[in-house]
């Protein structure tokens, strides 16, 4: 597995496929670098759901595209086979919002695998209450990457910056959007700083990741789709975060002190209860070579009997055996 450095931590597991784009289908350089505040979205689309399949419309997570760069190993796949096909998943974790958030945040990685027409893409949308608390105002504000003029190069990832794009309106916006301009239709693709002008109190209830209908043969994906709050990454397992950066540098084992130099005569293994007692030697001499030293000393002035107590010196007269290292980074 490939390992994708984030602020503050290592990402494991994020085999990525290159991303292109020009305009503003160009890179977000915060997605790569902020990791650790994506939200993994998981083969059960928590907290995303499948609000809307027809037919043999699929949402799945999968990892047959791999992913975006900074997006992991997967990505959530879409499939219309046929014209009234359709695969919409949505999420609500923002609802209550106001627009202008979006403007800054709405963003998506986007793969488009095979196509009837090739223009057609999965598109971003919010579900919005044009009029706040009063009765009624449901619509659906909805971008496309084909509007907006970005690469829609097929077999390879792009990112598109939907807030700071051009949107489409499904309903009448007063003062805005009348029935012959829905569906983008005679000037009805505007940006979204216009409808927020046009409504102060519309707010967004839903995102929603949307395929079809009308898009028969459409094999795409997406991922690393961009909130106010948060960027959904979609992968069949949760990547592994090693704290500390991501740094990988070989174990070093403690310092060991050295010992100090002992007179000429005398034997250097060790005083009883590991140092001196009262200042001097006990019985001031040598028996056979060194001092006299009970279950931690020297035999004959030869070899070292090995202590019992972790092959040190009792109460620190000695050295201390280093604890196990981790293995090296490789």
């Amino acid at each position: 597995m490939v390992a994708l450095a984030a602020t503050g931590a290592l990402i494991v597991g994020g085999g990525a496929a290159a991303m292109v784009g020009t305009g503003s289908a160009a890179p977000l350089d915060a997605v790569a670098g902020a990791a650790l505040g994506n939200t993994y979205v998981l083969p059960d689309l928590a907290p995303f759901e499948r609000t809307d399949i027809r037919g043999a419309g699929t949402a799945e997570v999968s990892d047959e595209f791999d992913a975006p760069v900074g997006g992991g190993e997967a990505a959530l796949r879409l499939t219309t086979p046929g014209g009234s096909d359709k695969a919409a998943v949505a999420n609500t974790e923002d609802a209550g919002t106001s627009l202008d958030r979006w403007i800054t945040s709405a963003a998506y990685s986007a793969f488009q695998n095979e196509a009837d027409n090739a223009i057609q893409f999965p598109s971003y949308q919010l579900v919005v209450d044009v009029n706040g608390a009063a009765a009624g105002g449901f619509a659906t504000l909805f971008y496309e990457p084909y509007y907006n003029g970005e690469d829609l190069t097929p077999g390879v990832w792009h990112r598109y910056q939907a807030g700071t794009g051009r949107w489409c309106s499904t309903k009448e916006i007063p003062g805005l959007i009348d029935g012959t301009k829905t569906f983008c239709s005679n000037g009805g693709l505007l940006p979204l700083a216009e409808y927020d002008a046009a409504a102060p109190d519309l707010v967004v209830n839903a995102l929603v990741i949307n395929q079809g209908s009308g898009n028969p043969g459409l094999d795409a994906a997406v991922d690393l789709v961009s909130t106010p709050s948060t960027t959904y990454d979609f992968e069949l397992t949760e990547p592994a975060v090693i704290p500390g950066g991501g740094e990988c540098e070989e174990p070093t084992l403690p310092e060991v002190p050295e010992l100090p130099e002992v007179p000429e005569g005398e034997h250097g293994g060790g005083h009883e209860h590991g140092g001196d007692t009262g200042g001097g030697h006990e019985d001031g001499g040598q028996e056979n070579g060194g001092h006299e030293q009970p279950d931690a000393g020297h035999d004959d002035g030869g070899e070292h009997e090995q202590p019992e107590d972790d092959g040190g010196h009792e109460d620190g007269g000695g050295h201390e055996e280093p604890e196990p290292q981790p293995e090296p980074c490789t």
